[in-house]
């Protein structure tokens, strides 16, 4: 039996049970190699192996998580370094831009090939925390150090297209037939390195669609009801929490017996006070309920269990204009119309389909946009169901991106010939 490659996907600040980073790349990745995910936080324990037994196993074996430790991002790295460096991998997966420079380390220390999985816009997240100018001027800089990293990758992955651009990559086809045929002098002398990458998006895994939700008993944690409304994610101001929280205030008025489900972490302390205090004001306590951070095998039911799903990003936070977010896909994919942000991404899926509305980051056009869809009769509400989950079966589905990341990182540690 060929000994299997190992792969490490790094991270110092998400969750060994993320989303993207385990129930997406690391089960597929697990297809062609023993992966290893180091982070954090999360499931796991301070080191694991593999078996013989996990090798003989029908099909691909579960990732490995590791937790490592530190009580700073800084200190992390130092632990994720120490705890991938005896596993000897050929290829570190970097999440965050400091992950690379704990990539570069290993791959002077093993030889190991660097991949970096650019799904955020780092740069303006960081510029978002001062003011202008200076938030211009602090985003350019870390664009730049995030930049020179990437460039010494081997492999990035983009969430979309723009990133794609941003960081003028070339899919692995191109830059093979430059190497082949040569570069031009504008090209070789005046231009940086091609770097290959590939294009891949955070869309909803097969199993939001499972039928057998006998295992996803989540009594214990969500009242077995219907929800007219629900938000999943992390709650913030930027993500229009207190928006939501004012749209429902004037809801109440029309629909008594509301009920609304928020999920999710919240941001700061500071913010979680923001948000009961409010509910407590305006008397929404017994109709507003909220739940900590659910397990990824729960969300289908959790979702099934809601009407309208929200998801109405402040604009003033630039990043969120740019991408398509995890959670409305999800709410599409178990036949959730939802109401969101008047983006043109957004509305190239929603208001095209007829999958709900896309509205202006105000009170009264969200409550409108909500009230059309609680008014829809069962027929109605069916049929827009249907609409929803076959749109995300056709078109945004992870199954859709695995065959090309699969390829790609083959071809990159030398699984298949080029």
């Amino acid at each position: 039996m060929p000994v299997r490659k190992t792969i490490c996907i790094i991270s110092n600040n998400h969750s060994t049970n993320d989303v993207r980073l385990y129930h997406k790349l690391a089960r597929s990745l697990a297809k062609i190699a023993r992966v290893y995910v180091i982070a954090a936080r999360g499931v796991g324990s301070m080191m694991e192996h593999y078996t013989d037994e996990d090798e003989d196993k029908a099909g691909a074996p579960k990732p490995v998580r590791i937790i490592a430790s530190g009580y700073t991002p800084f200190l992390r790295l130092f632990g994720i370094y120490r705890q991938a460096v005896k596993l000897k991998p050929d290829l570190v997966v970097c999440i965050e831009p400091l992950t690379m420079w704990a990539g570069l380390r290993l791959r002077r220390k093993t030889g190991c090939k660097l991949c970096y999985d650019a799904h955020e816009y780092y740069a303006m997240a960081h510029g978002e925390r001062y003011p202008f100018p200076i938030n211009w001027l602090a985003s350019t800089l870390y664009y730049l150090f995030e930049h020179s990293l990437q460039e010494k990758m081997d492999l990035t992955l983009a969430v979309n297209d723009e990133i794609f651009q941003m960081f003028k990559l070339k899919t692995p086809e191109q830059v093979k037939k430059e190497r082949e045929t040569g570069k031009s002098f504008q090209e070789k002398y005046l231009r940086a390195p091609s770097r290959p990458g590939i294009v891949c998006p955070n869309y909803p895994t097969s199993a939001i669609f499972k039928e057998d939700l006998s295992v996803c008993n989540i009594s214990h944690l969500i009242p077995d009801t219907k929800f007219d409304t629900i938000y999943l994610g992390g709650l913030s101001e930027e993500r229009g929490i207190l928006k939501l929280l004012q749209v429902i205030v004037q809801l109440r008025g029309k629909h008594p017996y509301l009920k609304a489900l928020f999920i999710g972490p919240f941001k700061s302390e500071a913010f979680k006070s923001k948000f009961f205090e409010f509910l407590m004001a305006n008397n929404l306590t017994s109709i507003v309920l909220w739940r900590d951070v659910i397990p990824h095998d729960k969300v289908c039911t959790v979702l099934k269990q809601a009407r309208v799903g929200l998801a109405v990003m402040h604009p003033a936070c630039k990043r969120y204009n740019k991408g398509v977010s995890l959670k409305m896909l999800e709410y599409l994919s178990v036949g959730i119309p939802v109401v969101t942000n008047d983006f043109p991404q957004l509305r190239d899926i929603i208001a095209r389909h007829k999958l709900g509305y896309c509205v202006p980051f105000h009170r009264k056009d969200i409550q409108e946009a909500v009230e059309k869809l609680l008014a829809l009769n069962p027929q109605e509400q069916e049929a827009m169901a249907s609409k929803c989950r076959d749109v995300i079966r056709r078109y945004y589905l992870w199954n859709q991106v695995e065959p090309l990341l699969l390829e790609t990182v083959s071809q990159l540690l030398g699984l298949t010939t080029n």
